[in-house]
C-alpha cells in the first residue's frame, strides 16, 4: 500500500513539473516583431534587366486568390516591388501601368520615369506587382 502511494506522488510531481514548465513561453511574441523602417533604397540589387532587378527587389508573400482558370481558391506568391521615380509621381498618377512602360488602356507606351534607388530618385509607392499561382495547390 505505502509503495502505490509513493509511485502516486512521485508521478503526480512530475506532472505537476511539466505542467509548470510548459506553461512558461520559450520566447516573447514581441521579439519577433521588427520595428525598424528600412528603405529598400538601401538594400536595392541591381541586376542585367529590368524585370529580373524587379523581381530581386520584390516583397514576396504568400495569399490565397481565386484562380479563373481551374475555378478554385489557390495558393499564390505575389510580388510587390518598390517603385521610384525621378519626378517623384508615382508611374499610376502618370496613366503607367505596367514596369515596361505600357499604358493603363494597354497598347501605347509611357515614360516609366525610373532611375537609381538611392541616387537619382525618390520612393514613391508599391507599385510594381505580379501574380504567380502555384499550379497543382488548390484550396477546396
Amino acid at each position: 500500500m505505502r509503495t502505490k502511494h509513493s509511485i502516486k506522488s512521485v508521478l503526480s510531481g512530475v506532472l505537476a513539473a511539466v505542467m509548470t514548465i510548459g506553461a512558461m513561453p520559450a520566447i516573447s511574441v514581441s521579439a519577433a516583431q521588427v520595428n525598424e523602417y528600412i528603405d529598400p533604397a538601401d538594400v536595392w540589387i541591381t541586376s542585367n534587366g529590368r524585370t529580373n532587378e524587379l523581381d530581386f527587389n520584390a516583397t514576396i508573400t504568400q495569399e490565397t486568390a481565386w484562380c479563373p482558370v481551374c475555378n478554385k481558391d489557390t495558393i499564390n506568391l505575389t510580388y510587390r516591388t518598390p517603385e521610384y521615380t525621378k519626378s517623384g509621381t508615382t508611374a499610376l498618377n502618370r496613366g503607367v501601368q505596367f514596369s515596361d512602360g505600357t499604358m493603363t488602356d494597354g497598347v501605347t507606351k509611357g515614360n516609366v520615369d525610373d532611375g537609381r534607388p538611392g541616387i537619382d530618385t525618390s520612393y514613391t509607392t508599391y507599385h510594381w506587382s505580379a501574380t504567380r499561382f502555384r499550379t497543382g495547390i488548390a484550396l477546396y
